[in-house]
């Protein structure tokens, strides 16, 4: 067996589609479009077809770790955010993800928020974690039983992560929050005063939409549970559910499909992005008079 056909035997071998390779494929999508390169002007420079490119691109067949450092030096792509892509790429047929510190599910869902257009995030209980301040934050972390330190470190993760709200070209987000996380806090009252500042503050942002779902509502998919609906450019769109102590991703196209679905029918179902600033308005006067 020759090496070429070795060769390629490996790269069919590898398996798309997986967590990492849409991740991988989106940054690389991005940055061929930073250089202003079609695939196939792309594809030319680096002697392959623009096929394989667009498959690069989607995470249907993620690049070996050589074809990516080929393709990030002819874009000139250098430094951590070099290594980290070719990193990407070495391991792109892993369904899992490890980061230093942090758990795995956590470095995946972070590899998500970057690379979506758009964020559903459905929250009955609780404030949505990327609009959480940090003493909102850390109360909800010490109260579950972790340590100061565990703490101090997931609430600094926690603001990075926030990033995505306010970088160039930034995600488009929608919090749908249950009223019931805004009366009924798990924190003090002066963090929840300050938490619902910031929630205003936040709301006035073009990419930053709140809705709260009314109490008195009555049934909706909410009630099943808070969910994350993540949209990309071209990838499949992703589902991310966190439980007490894990969390999933789903990717098959009958479950996403139906959380879609739930996303527009509590949007329906919950009040105006105004009606909901007035509420939490009325709701955050209340907390800041009453001793």
């Amino acid at each position: 067996m020759t090496p070429a056909v070795w060769a390629m035997l490996c790269y069919m071998a590898r398996t798309g589609d997986t967590p990492r390779a849409r991740a991988l494929g989106a940054e690389l999508q991005h940055l061929r479009e930073l250089a202003g390169l079609s695939t196939r002007q792309l594809a030319a420079q680096l002697g392959k077809n623009n096929v394989t490119i667009t498959r690069w691109e989607t995470g249907q067949y993620p690049p070996t770790a050589e074809d990516a450092a080929r393709l990030l030096g002819t874009l000139g792509v250098t430094g951590a955010y070099y290594d980290e892509l070719v990193e990407m790429a070495r391991d792109a047929d892993d369904p899992n993800w490890v980061l230093p510190g942090v758990d795995k599910q956590l470095s995946a869902l972070i590899k998500f928020e970057r690379t979506a257009t758009l964020m559903v995030d459905v929250q009955p209980l609780l404030i949505p974690g990327l609009l959480q301040t940090s003493d909102y934050a850390r109360s909800i972390m010490l109260a579950a039983g972790g340590s100061e330190g565990d703490a101090d470190h997931r609430v600094q993760i926690r603001m990075g992560r926030r990033e995505v709200l306010t970088r160039n070209r930034p995600v488009e987000f929608v919090a749908v929050i249950g009223e019931y996380a805004l009366r009924y806090p798990p924190c003090d009252r002066l963090v929840m005063a300050d938490q619902l500042a910031h929630l205003r503050s936040w709301s006035r942002m073009d990419n930053v939409t709140v809705q709260v779902l009314p109490a008195e509502q009555g049934w909706s998919p909410a009630l099943d549970g808070p969910f994350l609906l993540l949209e990309f450019p071209r990838a499949r769109p992703i589902v991310h559910l966190e439980h007490y102590r894990s969390s999933v991703s789903l990717f098959n196209k009958r479950d996403v499909a139906d959380y879609q679905e739930a996303a527009d029918t509590v949007r329906k179902a919950a009040m105006s992005p105004e009606d909901s600033v007035e509420l939490i308005a009325d709701i955050a006067n209340t907390v800041e008079t009453t001793e």
